[in-house]
């Protein structure tokens, strides 16, 4: 049914409404979209629907992001994003995951916010994980969340992190995340600690590090 669908969204047959993003149009349907998200059946047919249905303007939005929300909407898939951007690179792909998830929550699209997290859960990375972290916070992500802290608080990790422009967006956007982050950090000190410890003691015992005694030279 998902190609049936992807197939009528490519050939614009019988479409009923358009949305403008940023100068380019796109044709769709209303029964799908209001099937498909309670926003646009609000948006399409509720009793506060658009005055204008034939064309509607979306603002803040890109549109390679909107025409890549249509496509998971008619498709039930995730689209290529390297292709959808242009660029072949891990970063396009985590940078289209990012806008498609704020894209989500915006429209009501619970499946497209799932498959947008476990995107990003797979793709955590220096560069882009405070910006991520942020937007876990602000769309209630709690598994990306928790990804996104402990890959942050890891020792080798949190002095780069800190110096990208993510963490200067997330200090400013989600300041009670950095709360949380100490937290993180305190814990991996303390099993740090812990570890140090513990080798040394088994060292002074006589073990080597996994616990085994060893045969003392003369």
């Amino acid at each position: 049914m998902g190609q049936q669908f992807g197939k009528l969204l490519e050939s614009g047959k019988d479409s009923d409404v358009s949305f403008e993003v940023n100068g380019e149009i796109f044709a769709a349907h209303k029964l799908v979209l209001a099937a498909r998200s309670p926003v646009f059946r609000a948006q399409l047919f509720g009793p506060m629907k658009n005055q204008n249905t034939h064309c509607i303007k979306v603002e803040d939005m890109e549109a390679p992001v909107f025409k890549a929300l249509l496509h998971v909407i008619y498709w039930d898939s995730l689209p290529d994003m390297q292709e959808l951007t242009g660029l072949s690179s891990k970063w396009a792909t985590t940078l289209m995951a990012q806008h498609l998830l704020a894209a989500a929550d915006r429209y009501g699209l619970e499946r497209l916010r799932l498959m947008c997290e476990t995107s990003l859960c797979e793709d955590v990375a220096i560069n882009t994980v405070a910006t991520t972290l942020a937007l876990a916070e602000q769309h209630h992500c709690f598994q990306l969340k928790a990804v996104c802290l402990k890959f942050v608080a890891r020792p080798e990790n949190l002095r780069a992190v800190m110096q990208t422009d993510g963490f200067e967006y997330l200090k400013e956007s989600c300041p009670s995340v950095l709360t949380e982050l100490l937290e993180y950090v305190a814990r991996f000190t303390e099993h740090s600690d812990f570890l140090c410890k513990h080798r040394n003691e088994l060292i002074l015992d006589g073990s080597d590090v996994n616990g085994r005694r060893v045969k003392q030279r003369l």
